[in-house]
Order: structure tokens, then C-alpha cells, then sequence
């Protein structure tokens, strides 16, 4: 009984241990994608409003708007959304929206594939129309 009962746990304990060493081997993983994406560039959106007119400049690293750049890895364009609805595609990355009417707005802006499909969200904004 005492042997069977030896036995019972140290078949736990071989388990236990050849069940960490995935999660050791996923956590390093983890741990240098992290690192990874540290050393990347930020993504950076600049506006400014002007009269009823908002100015947009975005750097996104690594992403192209011209096909033909095989030097970026991501090609494709930007949907500008005012108040929750498409308002324009804009194929530059500085651009601005103009005649906006007086009050408050919020422009979205997401970075789109070349097949209409979405990279993400790239940032969202609020502004003020005096």
C-alpha cells in the first residue's frame, strides 16, 4: 500500500514539473515578445484646429500609403470617421478636415489594408468648433 501510495506521488510530481516547463518556455516568449515591441517606434497623431478646420498629421512606423514603397511592410490608407460616421479616406498621412460645423466632435481614425480590411483603431479624438 505504501509503495502504490510512493509511486501515486511521484507520478504527480513528474507531471507537475513536465507541466511547467511549457509555461516556463511560454513565459519567455512572452517576456521577449514584450521586449520586442518596446524597441518598436510609436505611433504618433498630431492635430490642431483651426478655425472649422482640423489639421491631422500621423507617423506610423513601418506603413506605407504609396503600393509601390517595398521598403514599409503595411500598405494601404486611413477611414476618417466625424461623430461616428465615415466621413472620408484619406491616402496621406497629413491631411485636414475642413468646414466642420460649430460644436463639439470626435474624429476616429483607423488604419486600413489595401483590401478594405482594418489594420486598427489609431487613435481618436476629441475637438472643439468655436
Amino acid at each position: 500500500m505504501l509503495l502504490k501510495r510512493g509511486k501515486r506521488q511521484l507520478i504527480i510530481i513528474l507531471l507537475m514539473i513536465g507541466c511547467c516547463v511549457p509555461v516556463v518556455g511560454f513565459s519567455q516568449a512572452l517576456q521577449d515578445n514584450v521586449a520586442a515591441k518596446e524597441n518598436t517606434e510609436p505611433v504618433v497623431v498630431n492635430h490642431r484646429v483651426k478655425d472649422h478646420n482640423v489639421f491631422i498629421e500621423c507617423l506610423i512606423p513601418n506603413f506605407s500609403f504609396d503600393k509601390e514603397n517595398t521598403e514599409k511592410e503595411y500598405h494601404g490608407h486611413l477611414n476618417v470617421y466625424l461623430d461616428g460616421v465615415k466621413h472620408q479616406t484619406v491616402e496621406s498621412a497629413a491631411f485636414v478636415i475642413r468646414n466642420l460645423p460649430e460644436g463639439k466632435h470626435t474624429i476616429r481614425l483607423d488604419i486600413m489594408r489595401e483590401d478594405g480590411g482594418r489594420y486598427l483603431s489609431l487613435k481618436e479624438m476629441k475637438v472643439e468648433i468655436k
